[in-house]
């Protein structure tokens, strides 16, 4: 059977009314553009009938992009076998077909449109005259005998056309105008060069732009006959063709709802809309559209009157009103004047009235919504007219969300444009909305406030010199620590030495021992020091510059250092709640503590809460009238079955039954009343918060008892395993000069390595497969397994991470683990975040995570899947979202689903290539290793010269030297990668910049000497000879500083509890720049890459990016929820 069907015919009078059907035929065969499906399978939905084309031997698609859920529907409803659906690709120029395929999609819902080579083909992507890596998006380059000669007459079109040169390649190349990219040898066309729509130094194609309208708008607008166009520089255009049943007056904001949709789907300002008559708009012969001449036609308004029936125009605020094919000028929409106010007079700690944000107040009243709104669209806006009418833009909209989170203690989602369609909706939401503020107490009023506080006595000299000696007691204090290890490891060996066998097994089972006895030896050096040194913590204030802030920053640096040998392995145990009530903390026996606390006698946690975030009741300030910043120590409070997820400043007391949700920031003397969630930063009162689980005291005491059983048999395990390679190493290194440091530096890798591949059998023995709709922690026995493994893991992995922190080995091992993630994935300190109770609950494909928090409170239908995305530092992703194709700011909450189908999904790489990556990335690492384990060597020549010198004195300084030189090659090392790391091109950057994060966090946070010059004038000096530029007073108390020689300190700064780095990186790659900071850095501020944080005081929660979206690039400013929300 062979039916040939006009395609204007066709477009009319689909085939289902001709009653083509192919299956009344032996064979058949269908061709034609994507357009045509879609029209034919829309028709048989409308007529409720379905045909089957199981016959159908080659379904071919062509002539205009194919979209993959119209192949799949032809698959599905025509019952077209998948292996019998081609894509076809070609151009008059060659003769129409060029190549050709079977219809395989990509991850980006591309369709593959066949082979590039073939013995008459070659298909190139060029970019700027040269070839460009697979993957990468360019314009499409053809070489084939079916290539024309040229255009008829038209002699310069044909040389710039047919006659362009490849280099490395003979002959010439037709330039096809189209856009596309190779993977695997296949060609993928996504769009046209002249048609690719490019605002603010982001290409948008408008394919997209198109099907959106399409879809949202299909019952009204004629399905392929909307266009979108670049209207001016920062702008586009749209046309729109209705259906022949187009009621003008039922829907005369049409153009006006597309300019809206367009606006907050796409994020791009629409300046005008055209809606035309029926067939007006321009097409080619084979039925595409004509957009430069539809572009051209709009923009000089050279329409028909009698073409058009709806325009919507925006040009430098004025704002139309629509009518028939004309606009005009309307008024404005009044503003409401009142001002507003996020600060309550309420002193009831239990209830506060609900805040009105237009209900005057009488002191310290913020901008009102009248000002904010003007301040950030202009004072041409009009409050009754759509966003989009206003000009609104991706960066006004993430500044609106963060001044009204500010402003009105009002968390916006993402899509907030689609919820308010204008500023007076929103600002009706806002006078109405649950958001309460949080009644505050003046901390300074307290009479327990000392009106004396301590005033600067100290030159920076001598605070220099006198911090010198605490540091060097500090570290005196740890090697103290170990002698009580040291001496039952001595007295084991001898016992062994002179005792029978079976005696000797008693004795080495004491042996494991020796590191929990180290930890409690530490613990009760560092409960004794703190009563000895500070005594009691008192609320008050006293400069940085006085002998009340040393005694401060030396227990708070000897704390540091605990943390970071004992504290880490006591979490959410007992063993830490044991060591937190003898430095002086008022805790209940049942609080969880699953986190640190400092300033502990200002600390009172209720019974039943649980503390996952750290509590600090510390507040630095500093002021132009003040020689010397100042710190305010002042109680916290946290009341009877709270969750403590996000920060709580000095001051602030949280009544029971509570939540203080991640990434929120409770204001300084802010009292939350019983029962409410704290949510946002500032955090307000987001509405009752409702307990989900029971605590019994029977279960819960046996918890915390198999929690300390375990941790100690930890010790066992781990000594085992340890002993086991020991064993190994002593048959199998050879006996040479550093055969010892070689052995004790393969120990522990080895050790963990092994304890990984028990973590792994643990996981499944324990918690096996788990249904990601399952309740996350639903009984103490999910809670014990959930806890055990998850600690086994974390021990296990904690020795392997300063040789392979950066590494794809992580990969492998929580594959085994049970996460669903594909090996081109980066995940960033994935030892951090994907402990074994959360592999189930989550998918990564072809994308860039950081460390991230999963917030698993509420239960989710399905994964968390990341998918061709990236998710900046600290992000908190709630159960079952879906993160498709979109770029997640650092530090930002994701509760609903985030689709951005513009985002670029970064480089694509080819197998062999990205194998070849892998390799070369591991081997580099193994390099650094190498190094590392020479940088020993000179530190250990000297130390056994020393020690072999029958003079203590000699034996002394050798030692200290060789601890001094050990310490310069780490810095020299440090300093050489960095160099390396900057000189490198890209692509060679992002291969090294795994193992320069890895080496410099190994270096600043497990270097005791790092620790303790916090807060000291040295620091300032260590920084400098990292290669930052400091031209002031630096007061560090940080997390992680990077790429330090990009680093800017100007002025006095205070950096406290802070990330700043030079660099930002995605899954489109890896940006280095500098970075400049001044004033105070309140804690959980993150700068990278090209942000400048300037004023007097920042934060908390604040993140600093430099914007790369445009050549002039801005600092852009996130509050700590940047909350997205977007619903797929």
């Amino acid at each position: 059977m062979k039916s040939m069907i006009p395609p204007r015919s066709e477009a009319r009078k689909p085939s289902i009314d001709y009653g083509f059907v192919p299956s009344e035929a032996v064979a058949a065969s269908s061709q034609c553009g994507d357009f045509a499906y879609a029209l034919l399978l829309k028709r048989l939905k409308q007529a409720n009938r379905k045909y089957d084309w199981s016959c159908v031997k080659y379904a071919m698609f062509g002539a205009e992009p194919t979209q993959q859920s119209v192949v799949e529907e032809v698959t599905t409803t025509l019952a077209v076998k998948p292996e019998n659906i081609y894509n076809l690709y070609g151009l008059a120029e060659s003769v129409v077909w060029l190549t050709g395929g079977p219809a395989v999609p990509d991850t980006e819902d591309l369709v593959c449109c066949g082979k590039v080579d073939s013995p008459t083909l070659k298909i190139r992507i060029v970019q700027d005259g040269k070839e460009v890596e697979e993957g990468q998006v360019g314009t499409i380059w053809v070489q084939s005998p079916r290539v024309a000669a040229g255009y008829f007459g038209q002699s310069e079109l044909t040389r710039s056309t047919f006659s362009n040169v490849l280099p490395n390649y003979n002959g010439t190349w037709l330039d096809t105008g189209d856009l596309g990219k190779v993977v695997d040898g296949q060609l993928y066309v996504t769009g046209r060069v002249k048609d690719v729509i490019i605002v603010n130094g982001k290409n948008y194609y408008p394919t997209d732009v198109e099907l959106s309208v399409d879809a949202t708008f299909g019952h009204i607008v004629r399905p392929g006959r909307t266009t979108a166009f670049q209207y001016r520089e920062d702008s586009i255009g749209i046309t729109a063709e209705p259906r022949k049943d187009f009621d003008k007056s039922a829907n005369k904001d049409l153009a006006v709802q597309i300019a809206n949709h367009v606006s907050q789907t796409h994020g791009l300002f629409v300046s005008e809309v055209v809606v035309l008559k029926p067939a007006v708009t321009p097409k080619t012969t084979s039925g595409k559209l004509k957009r430069s001449e539809v572009r051209q036609t709009t923009v000089a308004n050279d329409w028909k009157t009698s073409s058009v029936i709806l325009r919507f125009q925006r040009h430098d605020g004025a704002i139309p009103v629509e009518k028939e094919g004309v606009v005009e000028k309307s008024s404005k929409g009044n503003l409401m004047a009142q001002p507003c106010s996020v600060v309550t007079e309420a002193t009831d700690f239990e209830s506060s009235e609900r805040l009105n944000p237009f209900e005057p107040h009488s002191t310290n009243s913020p901008k009102d919504f009248q000002s904010l709104v003007i301040s950030i669209f202009g004072s041409e806006v009009d409050t009754s007219k759509s966003w989009a009418e206003n000009g609104m833009t991706s960066l006004k909209s993430a500044e609106l969300r963060n001044s009204v989170e500010e402003e009105f203690h009002v968390v916006l989602p993402v899509n907030f444009e689609q919820l308010y369609t204008t500023p007076m909706e929103l600002q009706e939401f806002l006078a109405s909305s649950e958001g309460k503020c949080f009644p505050k107490q003046n901390l300074y009023d307290d009479p327990d406030f000392p009106s004396n506080s301590s005033v600067s006595t100290l030159s920076k000299v001598q605070l220099g010199v006198i911090q010198s000696f605490g540091s060097a007691l500090i570290l005196f204090l740890v090697l103290i620590s170990g002698v009580p290890s040291y001496f039952l490891v001595s007295w084991v060996l001898d016992q062994c030495a002179s005792a029978e066998d079976e005696e000797c097994h008693i004795f080495w089972a004491l042996m494991p021992m020796t590191f929990p006895l180290f930890l409690l030896s530490f613990s009760l050096v560092v409960v004794l020091f703190k009563v000895s040194v500070v005594g009691k913590y008192l609320p008050r204030q006293f400069g940085l510059l006085s002998s009340d802030y040393i005694r401060w920053w030396f227990v708070d640096r000897l704390v540091e250092v605990w943390e970071s040998i004992v504290g880490k392995f006591l979490l959410d145990t007992k063993y830490i709640w044991i060591v937190y009530w003898l430095l002086g903390a008022d805790l209940a026996w049942s609080a969880k503590i699953e986190s640190y606390i400092r300033e502990f006698d200002l600390v009172k946690v209720g019974s039943n809460a649980t503390i996952a975030h750290p509590l600090k009741c510390r507040k630095f300030s500093q002021s132009k009238e003040e020689a010397s910043p100042k710190m305010t120590l002042y109680p916290i409070a946290v009341g009877k079955n709270c969750k403590v997820s996000g920060m709580i400043s000095p001051g602030a007391m949280i009544g029971d039954g509570s939540k203080v949700e991640k990434l929120s920031a409770v204001e300084e003397g802010a009292l939350v009343p019983n029962g409410v969630l704290a949510r946002g930063n500032p955090a307000y009162n987001a509405g009752p918060f409702e307990q989900h689980q029971e605590s019994h005291f029977f279960a819960e005491s046996l918890l915390d008892v198999f929690k300390m059983v375990w941790a100690i048999s930890e010790a066992y395990h781990f000594f085992a395993l340890s002993s086991l390679v020991h064993f190994a190493l002593s048959s199998v290194l050879p006996s040479w000069r550093y055969g010892g440091i070689l052995h004790w530096f393969l120990l522990f890798p080895l050790t963990s390595f092994l304890s990984l591949l028990t973590s792994i059998a643990l996981k499944w023995l324990l918690i096996g497969k788990r249904d990601p709709s399952d309740e996350y922690e639903g009984s103490y026995y999910q809670r014990a397994t959930n806890w055990a493994c998850d600690f086994h893991f974390y021990v296990s992995a904690w020795a392997l991470t300063p040789f392979f922190g950066q590494s794809r080995f992580w990969t492998i091992i929580l594959y085994l683990h049970g996460l669903d993630v594909d090996i081109e994935s980066d995940l960033n300190q994935p030892y951090f975040i994907f402990f074994p109770s959360k592999v189930d609950f989550v998918k990564v494909r072809k994308s860039f995570v950081a460390t991230i928090f999963f917030d698993f409170s509420k239960r989710g239908d399905s994964k968390i899947e990341i998918i061709n995305s990236s998710v900046g530092y600290n992000a908190n992703l709630h159960a079952g979202v879906k993160i498709l194709k979109s770029m997640i700011p650092p530090r930002s909450d994701v509760s609903d689903n985030v689709y951005n189908l513009n985002q670029s999904s970064g480089k694509t790489w080819k197998p062999s290539r990205l194998i070849m990556a892998l390799f070369l990335s591991e081997a580099v690492q193994l390099l650094r290793n190498g190094v590392v384990f020479a940088s020993f060597i000179p530190a250990y020549e000297i130390s056994l010269a020393a020690t072999q010198s029958s003079s203590s004195a000699i034996t002394s300084c050798g030692l200290a030297a060789a601890v001094v030189l050990q310490l310069f090659l780490w810095v020299l090392l440090c300093r050489l990668v960095e160099s390396l790391l900057l000189i490198l091109p890209n692509y060679a950057q992002q291969s090294l910049f795994g193992i320069y994060i890895n080496h410099v966090w190994f270096f600043n946070g497990g270097n005791w000497l790092v620790l303790v010059l916090c807060g000291t004038p040295m620091f300032a000096y260590y920084a400098r000879m990292m290669g930052a530029k400091v031209s002031g007073d630096l007061w560090y108390f940080g997390n992680s500083l990077y790429e330090y020689s990009k680093l800017h300190f100007e002025g006095s700064v205070i950096v406290d509890s802070s990330h700043v780095s030079g660099h930002y990186i995605d899954s489109n790659g890896l940006a280095i720049d500098d970075t400049y900071v001044s004033g105070l850095l309140h804690p959980g501020c993150y700068a990278s890459a090209g942000a400048e944080v300037s004023g007097p005081e920042s934060g908390p929660w604040k993140v600093f990016l430099r914007s790369g979206s445009n050549k002039d690039s801005v600092d852009v400013e996130l509050g700590s929820n940047a909350t997205s929300s977007v619903k797929g």
